[in-house]
Order: structure tokens, then sequence, then C-alpha cells
């Protein structure tokens, strides 16, 4: 009980729009945030958010992050984090990103695949045989051509940080075939990736921010969800789900970006130390995401009952989401797939 009145005094987005527009204003007042702002003072501050509650992996790289950026330039630049969606959604960190009221975000893949729709194809189905396979096709030219795509949006991709392999949730049954998840209402974030495959496994998938996740899945308003047991178990969803299968379905990346015109107002110094951190930043990230998804899936095995259904149904089931892709990416789609299936033995489950 204690727990669950944790998450129901979550603020309401109506509490975070008047955080989000008190931090804004804020930073105006201040001389902080985007823009060249802060230069007359010879120091400056940056503003990131990001939407993962604090025991996530993604939350202390960006505090990792914001403590080397002050490091690496003698506190002339420094980073203000805010986390747990206190400024928006992913989608609404995004406008904010793109409107220069926020500086640097590390976001989801599906909310920036808005603007970049390549993004979208590190999430193709079951490309990825773990997370550690993804890097090695992530950290290449592919990933290199995927960034270039965010320049010509404004937004520089500083690293790519790691969402995880994603499993499936629901409070219904367990899922042992794709006929178990035909007809579940799943939520999904707002990636068109995402939402293609449940279609594609005759789901009802639901996009819903994730602030709003737990809240509708103990009222019953959503039968199950896809996340990384990260996800999972950070944000406590085991506690109101019953059932969760270790499909694998997709891989996310978490684009770590900055504005454009952020990047471009700092100095030569000042990108540098950025970039350096982001690095380190990234490492550190990947490195926690891997040792704790393992030790998480121990930790709940006695707390909701874990399934590992055959994977060949479900990538049968799914075929078809590549050929969506291939007609809009034809050339990309088959490049993600090359490179993928390139090194994919050393990485296979025996």
């Amino acid at each position: 009980m204690e727990s669950k009145n944790t998450h129901s005094a979550r603020p309401t987005r109506s509490a975070l729009k008047a955080l989000t527009m008190a931090a804004v204003i804020g930073f105006a007042l201040t001389g902080c945030g985007g823009g060249a702002a802060g230069d007359n003072s010879g120091s400056r501050q940056l503003l990131l958010g990001h939407g993962a509650d604090p025991s996530n992996p993604r939350s202390e790289a960006a505090e990792f992050f914001s403590n080397q950026v002050a490091e690496l330039t003698d506190d002339q630049l420094t980073v203000q984090v805010q986390g747990s969606e206190q400024l928006g959604s992913d989608a609404e960190m995004m406008v904010s990103l793109s409107a220069g009221t926020l500086d640097l975000t590390a976001n989801s893949q599906g909310a920036v695949s808005s603007s970049v729709p390549e993004m979208a194809l590190f999430g193709l189905p079951f490309l990825f045989e773990s997370s550690e396979h993804a890097y090695e096709v992530v950290d290449g030219p592919i990933g290199d051509e995927v960034a270039l795509a965010a320049e010509s949006a404004g937004f520089k991709v500083l690293s790519w940080w790691d969402n995880g392999i994603r499993d499936i949730t629901n409070s219904k049954m367990p899922i042992e075939t794709p006929g178990d998840v035909a007809g579940l209402k799943v939520r999904t974030p707002e990636d068109p990736m995402t939402i293609d495959i449940f279609n594609a496994l005759k789901a009802n998938p639901t996009p819903l921010a994730f602030n709003e996740l737990y809240l509708a899945l103990q009222q019953g308003a959503v039968d199950g969800q896809e996340n990384p047991i990260t996800n999972i178990a950070s944000s406590k969803l085991h506690e109101v789900q019953a059932h969760l299968a270790r499909t694998g379905h997709k891989y996310e990346v978490t684009p770590f970006i900055i504005s454009m015109s952020t990047w471009e107002s700092l100095s030569t110094e000042q990108q540098e130390a950025v970039q350096s951190a982001a690095n380190e930043a990234r490492d550190m990230q990947r490195a926690l995401m891997v040792e704790r998804s393992e030790e998480l899936y121990a930790e709940l095995e006695g707390e909701i009952a874990i399934t590992t259904p055959e994977l060949e149904p479900f990538r049968s089931a799914t075929a078809d989401v590549y050929d969506k892709w291939s007609e809009k990416f034809p050339d990309l789609v088959e490049q993600f797939k090359s490179e993928a299936d390139s090194n994919r033995a050393e990485f296979a489950s025996e």
C-alpha cells in the first residue's frame, strides 16, 4: 500500500506543465538555459530533462554527465538535471528542445523518431539478440548515418545510451505464443515501430505517457505494457502486473541529444568537454543497464510470474513490419539487417 500511495501522489499533467513553465521562466530571468544566455557572466548553465525515475540508469548517467561537465570546465559550464518527467513527457521535451527552452535531453527513441523517422529502425522486431549485440551496430556507420539525419532536424546526438531489450507484462495471462498477446490492450510509447509490432501481434496498442502508466495499469485502463526490465523495476510496474514474458521483441536506444542551437553557441573547449562527458556517461549507463537487467530478472522472480516463450512464432508474426518499413527506407532497413546479421552468431543465446 505504501508504494502505491507514492505513485498516486505523482504530479498531475497540469502540475507538470506548471513546473515546466516555472523552470523556463526561472532560467530566462537568471540568464540560464538555451541560446547564448549566461555568456556575459563568464559562466553558463544548461538544462537537461529526462523521464526516468531516480533509480534508473538513465537518471544516474544524467547526474554523472552533469558532474563531469562541471569538472571538465572548472564550473564554467554546468548542467541542471530535471528527471521523472518534471519538464513534461518525452514528446513535450522534444518540443521544448526545438523551442530553445531546453538544452539537452536523454530521451526516448519513439519521441525522437517523430522528428527523425530513421531512428525508429533501431527497434525493428527481433533485430538484436541483446543490448551488447545492438552496440555493435549502433556505434558503427549506421549509427553515424542516423545521427546525421538528426542534425538535419536540429538535434545533435552526443551519444547513444541504452534503453534496453523490451519485454511484455500484463494482468491477464502468461504469454507463451503470439495468440496470447492478441486482444490485449497494451500501453506503448508514442513510437510508430512499437505500434506496428503490436498491431502485427493483433493486440490493441494504446499510446500513453510513461508517467501515466502505473495508474493506468493499477486501474485496469490498459491490460499490459512493454518496457525493458530496468524501467519495469524502477517504476515498480510489477506491483500492478501479474505476468512478465521475456519476449525481447525490440531494442531501443536512448538518444542523448543537444539542440543544435545550444551546441553551436558553445565554445570549442566547451563542446569538447560536453562530448567527452557524454561518452563517459554512455559507457556508465550501458554498463549499469547490462549489469542490472539480469539481476532484476532474478530479484523479481517471486514478485511476478516470468515466462520465456519460444520466439520463432513471434518473429514470423511480426515479419510484415520489415516489409512496411522497407517501403519507406529500403536501403537503410537492409543495412540494419545486414549489420545485425553479420555478428548475430556471437551474441545468439545457446
